[in-house]
């Protein structure tokens, strides 16, 4: 199974990537293979509104040439897919709302006859930001991606008011961690194998993550240094 991780911020080493790759490396232990991408990364230009015509041309793999259509492919080919984003004024990040709106041509196969795209993807999101917010962007998260066609497994939903010490926020990691389990393991079930969807609280494990993900980010902030 294929999860992908979309971080929505421009931090690598910040809250909501660490609580990511909380989540990515909980997938992993149910037998994941993970990947990792930021919408930072590349131009995402935003929905011009072909859904709005007449005529239905909003189709996947959507009419611009950028960095959008790249997440997109990688959004079609994925299982399951996980969003980690700031909360900016109540809401997720820009770039990321610029890919959800791109994401309606998966969505509108359906007016060319086909399934949307996006039905049966297994989604699971996650807020971090040192002010209110966290649970409305969340919800906005997972509410828009189910209306695709998803689904949401239990506990599918993190957020954290503890921004780049996130990864200190033991509630927050311990969710976080449990949205890559139960997104990896909805999966599994999808397909036809039978596990367990329970929450799982294991302190010992939320540790071992911790120690992980502290490791990658200081790798990655030493590469950064370089």
């Amino acid at each position: 199974m294929k999860i992908l991780g979309i971080l929505g911020s421009p931090h690598k080493d910040g809250g909501s990537s660490q609580l990511l790759l909380a989540a990515l490396k909980g997938a992993k232990r149910e037998g994941a293979e993970t990947e990792l991408v930021s919408v930072y990364d590349g131009e995402i230009k935003a929905c011009i509104g072909c859904i709005q015509n007449e005529d239905p041309y909003c189709k996947f793999p959507c009419i611009f040439e950028d960095y959008g259509k790249e997440l997109l492919e990688k959004i079609n080919n994925a299982d399951g897919i996980i969003i980690s984003t700031p909360i900016y004024w109540f809401a997720p990040s820009g770039p990321l709302k610029i890919l959800i709106d791109r994401m309606t041509c998966l969505e509108n196969m359906v007016a060319f006859g086909e399934p949307s795209y996006m039905e049966g993807k297994v989604v699971g999101a996650i807020a971090v930001g040192a002010d209110a917010g966290g649970p409305w962007v969340g919800s906005y998260l997972i509410t828009t991606l189910t209306c695709m066609g998803a689904i949401i497994p239990p506990w599918g939903i993190a957020y954290s008011h503890s921004g780049k010490k996130a990864i200190w926020d033991d509630k927050a990691l311990m969710d976080a961690i449990n949205i890559g389990l139960l997104v990896a393991k909805m999966v599994a079930v999808l397909k036809g194998e039978k596990r367990d969807l329970t929450f799982l609280d294991d302190k010992k494990f939320l540790e071992e993550i911790r120690k992980e993900v502290l490791e990658e980010i200081r790798i990655l902030k030493e590469n950064k240094s370089k």
